[in-house]
């Protein structure tokens, strides 16, 4: 098994506005300065570095033309030389430092207002509107790579260590980020596409990648000031899990497989090889006797299973998204949720094993905003209750609660 990224329960129009509070927030977003986008031959931030005065920074154009950003950006310079000068050097160095930032972004090819509003909104589309606003308020920076993996975003040594990574949440030492890859040009259509990752495929895979880290930044504990104190997910932020995410795991676990293996016992494995028949036969435009049966068998037994489905008490997983080849879908789904549930990958290997279940407690809780952008709030609901309820009943009303914190 593996995780599907091209994958999306609503076909996003990001050309046009949203819904007025998701609007809002996506040009809130972008006039924060916070979003850096590294599209191709294109960037709307640069990287400052000094290791000398200990300097790692970035800066977008807005941040270094906007008045009060541009202040803001001036302070956080003066706050890294005023470790190591007085306060009449460091204002000298700064006022340098700012001629070369602006200098270093004049070398750049700057991003297209629609190509960063689209990007905007589209974030926003990743997750639940608590939970994105409250990474605006926080002022976390958010990068965004055309690229298949996050190093274009990142300085060299930090790429040395997780530059490998689809996605990243980063925080502490100072930094409050998320790094997302798209694996392409989200926004290019027909003959305008480069390779197969161009168009949907990328903006999918930035929509779902970007729910599972925002998902990260939701499952941190805010206290009454809004500093961060540990995860809803795990005790002492990664010592054990938390008691309602490991057993809430477990438990949906155990319902995913049954599901699945109620599907299968339906005769869903069946109608999926009729599909894949069909597939053939639709691909090489073969109109013939065989071909119509084909479509009749399936047509006809995918109804059935419907029937047995709802009858079973399982009508939840079947409101995923129309297909031609539903079963297919289907069964793609399952072997997806399953995944999630138990991610595999080699920076989630623990000799111990309660540290290796831990993490792969952190990462399902994460996962869930990233399922519900793919197969929709319904279907997740009922394949995973005891996650979706700690997220959307506890995690997002938190988020809720510590966006007041800013007002």
């Amino acid at each position: 098994m593996y995780n599907v990224y091209d994958v999306l329960h609503v076909q996003p129009r990001l050309h046009k506005k949203l819904k007025k509070p998701q609007e809002t927030l996506a040009k809130a977003l972008l006039a924060s300065g916070k979003l850096r986008l590294d599209a191709d031959n294109e960037s709307n931030f640069t990287r400052f570095l000094m290791p000398k005065e200990r300097i790692n920074l970035t800066f977008s154009f807005r941040e270094m033309s906007d008045p009060v950003l541009l202040a803001q950006s001036r302070q956080r310079l003066m706050k890294v030389l005023l470790e190591r000068h007085s306060e009449q050097d460091a204002n000298t160095i700064a006022n340098d430092y700012i001629e070369r930032i602006h200098a270093n972004l004049k070398k750049l090819r700057p991003v297209s207002a629609k190509v960063e509003i689209m990007m905007a909104r589209a974030l926003v589309s990743c997750n639940a509107l608590p939970v994105i606003r409250l990474i605006h308020l926080e002022k976390a920076e958010i990068y965004i790579s055309y690229g298949h993996t996050v190093s274009d975003v990142m300085d060299i040594a930090t790429w040395q260590e997780v530059g490998e990574s689809n996605g990243l949440q980063s925080f502490g030492r100072g930094e409050n980020a998320v790094y997302v890859s798209c694996g392409g040009h989200p926004f290019l259509e027909g003959d305008e596409r480069n390779h197969s990752g161009d168009g949907f495929p990328a903006l999918a895979r930035f929509i779902v990648i970007a729910g599972q880290e925002t998902g990260h930044n939701g499952d941190m504990i805010r206290d009454d000031k809004g500093q961060w104190a540990g995860r809803y997910s795990a005790i002492d932020w990664s010592r054990a899990p938390s008691e309602k995410a490991g057993k809430g795991r477990r438990k949906d676990v155990k319902r995913a497989e049954h599901l699945y293996q109620l599907s299968q016992r339906l005769g869903l494995n069946a109608i999926v090889e009729w599909e894949r028949h069909l597939k053939f036969y639709h691909e090489n435009k073969l109109h013939n006797w065989r071909s119509r049966l084909t479509w009749l068998k399936s047509r006809i037994a995918w109804s059935v299973f419907k029937l047995l489905m709802r009858a079973k008490g399982a009508k939840g997983v079947l409101t995923i998204h129309k297909d031609r080849y539903p079963a297919t879908l289907l069964s793609l789904f399952f072997r997806d949720m399953l995944f999630n549930l138990t991610p595999q990958a080699d920076a989630y290997t623990r000799s111990d094993p309660l540290a290796q279940e831990t993490i792969i407690v952190i990462e399902a809780v994460a996962r869930v905003p990233q399922q519900v952008v793919k197969w929709g709030h319904e279907a997740v609901q009922s394949m995973i209750p005891s996650l979706y309820k700690l997220y959307y009943g506890t995690i997002v009303p938190a988020c809720d609660k510590a966006c007041q914190l800013y007002k």
